[in-house]
């Protein structure tokens, strides 16, 4: 008969899992793995008779605690005056993805807006598509050389802080360095995944429209234009760091999605990702609304 795992050391070893840096839903497979070596346990760890006891402990040490895979990306889509969390779940091998469904919203509200703001609504199954360009355009350079995979997964740690600014409604001023760094990050990532050094794109410094037109120049698509227009209407925020930038709630959303729009747009013409032209392409959508207007 297995022995049961107990409390105490489940919890002490969850003390030192947290110091090592793992997240919660990796700790419990590691500490079962202890509890079997501590106790010349052999066979399956995730036999049910060690499991269950296991993750009973660990509900009772985290009550709220989601053990579950994270998503690989958390971002969000603006619909009238709120963002809503866009999940990019991982996915492997091929899948068929209702982009829609990863907008935590319920379904009926979905519906009306698609029938009572249906620019909006487009806007937003674009805006997924452009998250989903984003999150897996990343992962597929995260294993790549130079300064491209740390500047890339910076501009992804600040698409993810501006959802979380902006998912409150106060104290959100400082969504606008979030989401122009956002941009710039992406830009300067895509730039270092051409082969730029990083003495070449800080002689840009944080002018987002010569980053732009650097990378347009490195790789040219149909949608030159449209990441002009883009860039094109960020504001100066390093020079209103330290006083207001007076934008209402409204327009950091709209630019919240304009970053979006461009940190995918920069992956997409340095990787394979590119949803947002196939799903441009389907005659069955409308076309993608514009982002700067």
């Amino acid at each position: 008969m297995t022995k049961t795992i107990d409390k105490e050391f489940v919890r002490q070893r969850d003390d030192e899992l947290i110091t090592q840096g793992l997240k919660l839903h990796q700790r419990p497979f590691h500490v079962v793995v202890a509890w079997m070596k501590a106790n010349s346990i052999s066979g399956d760890v995730f036999d049910k008779a060690m499991w269950d006891p296991l993750m009973a402990i660990y509900h009772t040490l985290y009550p709220a605690g989601d053990f579950s895979m994270p998503a690989m990306l958390k971002g969000s889509v603006a619909l009238r005056d709120q963002m809503y969390p866009v999940l990019i779940a991982i996915g492997y091998g091929s899948v068929s993805v209702d982009l829609l469904d990863c907008i935590e919203i319920p379904h009926d509200e979905l519906e009306f807006i698609f029938q009572q703001y249906p620019e909006q609504g487009w806007r937003a199954f674009y805006g997924v598509a452009d998250l989903w360009d984003f999150a897996y355009g990343v992962s597929d350079l995260e294993h790549g050389t130079g300064d491209a995979p740390q500047l890339l997964a910076n501009a992804r740690s600040s698409l993810a802080a501006t959802a979380r600014i902006l998912a409150g409604d106060i104290d959100i001023d400082a969504a606008v360095q979030t989401i122009c760094l956002t941009a710039e990050l992406a830009l300067k990532g895509a730039l270092a995944a051409r082969g730029w050094t990083e003495a070449q794109y800080r002689k840009l410094s944080h002018h987002l429209v010569k980053l732009a037109d650097a990378l347009i120049g490195e790789v040219s698509t149909a949608h030159d234009d449209r990441l002009r227009g883009a860039i094109a209407h960020f504001p100066d925020y390093v020079g209103t760091r330290y006083a207001s930038h007076g934008m209402t709630r409204i327009e950091l959303m709209v630019l919240a999605m304009r970053a979006q729009f461009v940190a995918a747009e920069t992956l997409r013409r340095v990787s394979d990702r590119d949803l947002a032209s196939k799903l441009e392409a389907d005659p069955n959508n409308l076309p993608r609304p514009v982002l700067w207007c």
